[in-house]
């Protein structure tokens, strides 16, 4: 499908490709691996067509559609610069299907208007061509696919209706991923097609592109996520790409064995070629001249193996607490907070012991940060109260990146933090965490976005709190960072609470999940928040165990009996209903609640299928199937449950 032949391309003083070469064929889904600043951004926009290789060649088969979503895309208003969210994504998504169905009603009324019997059959034949392309292309699913898709993307349903320029960015960006992914392109180029996304989305979108038919390319720092949504890892590494045959846990075992192969190689031509020029020091002039000649030729002939890169490995720190706290550490009393209207905390109680480690989960807006910044003092509850232990120090991660001065230099501002640190140590742990040389003079407030926020991760690492409240720490950093401040962080000796989207993260560092519940359409919690006693594969684990159906397996989960159907809507409004009346649609009323219900649960059990470790691919993408199949019942089901109660109440 996608060939690249010995690429080169330079950007600037950065060499990004040199010799590159590998393939991309029908049905793969890969990962684009390599470290911050390797060029896999450049790479994918290179195999968008957008720039030009300097040497050899990319070649895409001929009538192959793509699709790109880069990381700054997000939603445009249409045409025009008016219409809804639900325009804007059918537009973009669907512009053939949406020009045939417009073809279809002009031809409709054309058929309406008195005709003779020969140009009447000319119609009756256009019209038949025109429906014939509009089945082929599930156009008759249209809608029903588009609002399976923002619902899975994690759109609230009240935004569908409003104009693009009026959503959030990150909203605009779930959009503007949601109509790639509808266009139903043979190759999909995806650059981080996680930012913005909860966890229940992250899962829906594992389940969609496990289903989807054609090829995919993905950058992604979402190691969770590669695991379960790609088969095939592309490594970028000093203008190469290596290919792997496997998902991100098989790349990152077999490369560690193929850096350690291809340092003892390299080790050993260096030792060979050591004794050669030995030999030919000690021979040049001598008796032994010819064979000392002929060995310099055999030299100069064999081609020199590049040096690896830098071993594979974690970059150790330690995250040490400069005194230990009491026992109690933090403790809720009846919190409640709200805004605009919205309760997203009522009645929490919540006990924080010393030692523990707590991850916070939930959907978008649903009060995470929120939550993290009353239990910090940044915000004042509206109801009960949070109380600190006895000689606790708070450390304080947010995503506002507070807590770092702009006139600091890079590492003034970490020297500051650790005046016993040497120049070398600071550079170490700076360059482990993506600072090049270039930036360690350079001012903070001169930074990038994603700069900023490590330095300011990094500064309340290096600042010997013992507790941390973090909020996303690993947005801003590459994989190897995650790891490394995984590996601080399960070794720290203080108190941890972290709200984060990183589920391989969560795994590694946490114990316990609080676990806020879904949000109805108008924004407010379906439940009560949750307490789980066990890390994130824990939590997946008994996900599955409680909605795995009788028949036990991976398999009975992700094909389970669809739900009953609720009577239809009236297709108009009613006023002044009869007693009888009032009481049938109450009657319709419950059983669309326990027909939504019953959906909701098989849709929680699919997501644990698409979760587990067990499941098969194959498993998984019937799962994502049967997710869309759900999405689009739900859909009625809601739209006829807000029917019938604007029903009765008149």
């Amino acid at each position: 499908m996608l060939t690249v032949t010995d690429a080169h391309f330079d950007y600037g003083r950065e060499r990004i490709l040199r010799g590159a070469s590998f393939a991309v064929h029908p049905g793969q889904k890969c990962a684009l691996v390599g470290p911050n600043g390797a060029g896999k951004t450049t790479l994918l926009n290179i195999l968008a067509g957008e720039i030009a290789l300097q040497g050899g060649s990319r070649s895409l088969i001929g009538g192959t559609q793509l699709r790109y979503l880069r990381q700054e895309t997000t939603l445009e208003a249409p045409a025009g610069g008016t219409g809804t969210v639900l325009e804007a994504v059918a537009d973009a998504a669907f512009a053939r299907e949406r020009e045939l169905e417009r073809q279809l009603h002009d031809v409709a009324a054309r058929l309406a208007a008195p005709h003779d019997e020969q140009a009447q059959r000319l119609l009756v034949k256009e019209q038949g061509r025109l429906q014939d392309e509009f089945e082929r292309r599930d156009g008759y699913t249209m809608q029903a696919r588009l609002e399976a898709a923002l619902t899975g993307v994690g759109l609230p349903r009240s935004t569908w209706t409003e104009p693009p320029h009026k959503l959030s960015g990150g909203e605009r960006r779930r959009a503007a991923l949601a109509s790639v992914l509808l266009s139903n392109a043979d190759l999909l180029l995806l650059d981080e097609p996680t930012n913005h996304l909860d966890l229940e989305a992250c899962e829906w979108l594992e389940g969609y592109l496990s289903q989807h038919r054609g090829s995919a390319v993905i950058v992604s720092h979402d190691r969770w996520f590669l695991d379960r949504a790609t088969t095939r890892t592309l490594h970028l590494d000093r203008g190469k790409v290596v290919t792997y045959s496997g998902n991100y846990s098989f790349f990152d075992e077999q490369s560690r064995l193929r850096w350690e192969q291809d340092m003892a190689a390299w080790e050993r031509q260096q030792t060979k070629f050591r004794q050669a020029e030995d030999y030919i020091r000690r021979n040049i002039e001598g008796q032994n001249t010819k064979q000392a000649q002929g060995r310099r030729k055999l030299l100069e002939r064999e081609e020199k193996l590049e040096r690896p890169g830098a071993e594979p490995g974690l970059f150790r720190f330690r995250l040490q607490a400069q005194r230990p706290s009491g026992g109690t550490v933090l403790e809720a009393r009846g919190l409640g907070k709200g805004f605009g209207g919205r309760r997203l905390l009522r009645g929490l109680d919540l006990h924080v012991s010393k030692g523990e480690r707590l991850g916070i989960i939930g959907p978008n807006g649903c009060g995470k940060s929120t939550l993290l910044k009353l239990l910090s003092g940044r915000t004042l509850p509206d109801e009960g109260r949070v109380v600190t232990g006895h000689n606790v120090d708070l450390g304080y991660y947010d995503q506002e990146l507070s807590g770092v001065s702009d006139h600091n230099t890079v590492i003034a501002e970490i020297g500051s933090v650790d005046p016993t640190a040497t120049l070398g140590e600071l550079r170490s742990f700076l360059g482990a965490f993506g600072y090049g040389e270039d930036l360690f003079d350079r001012p903070v407030g001169q930074l990038s976005g994603g700069e900023r926020g490590r330095l300011a991760l990094l500064r309340l690492i290096k600042e010997g709190h013992n507790t941390l409240l973090l909020d996303e720490p690993t947005n801003h950093l590459d994989v190897r960072s995650r790891e490394s401040l995984e590996a601080a962080l399960r070794e720290y000796d203080g108190t941890l609470i972290v709200v984060s989207h990183d589920r391989r993260f969560l795994d590694k560092v946490v114990h316990k999940l609080l676990v806020f519940p879904p949000l109805d359409a108008k924004g407010e919690p379906t439940g009560p928040i949750t307490l789980f006693d066990g890390g994130w594969a824990d939590w997946v684990k008994d996900r599955v165990g409680r909605t795995q159906t009788a028949s036990t397996g991976p398999a009975a989960a992700a094909t389970p009996a669809k739900a009953t159907t609720s009577p239809a809507a009236p297709t108009a409004a009613t006023t002044g209903l009869s007693k009888n009346e009032q009481t049938r649609r109450r009657q319709w009323i419950a059983e669309a609640e326990a027909a939504i219900a019953a959906l909701e649960q098989e849709k929680e059990g699919c997501f644990a299928v698409m979760a587990s470790v067990e499941a098969t691919g194959e498993q998984r993408a019937q799962a994502g199937r049967r997710i869309l199949e759900i999405d689009a019942a739900l859909q009625k089901h809601m739209a006829d449950w807000e029917q019938w109660h604007l029903e009765i109440e008149g």
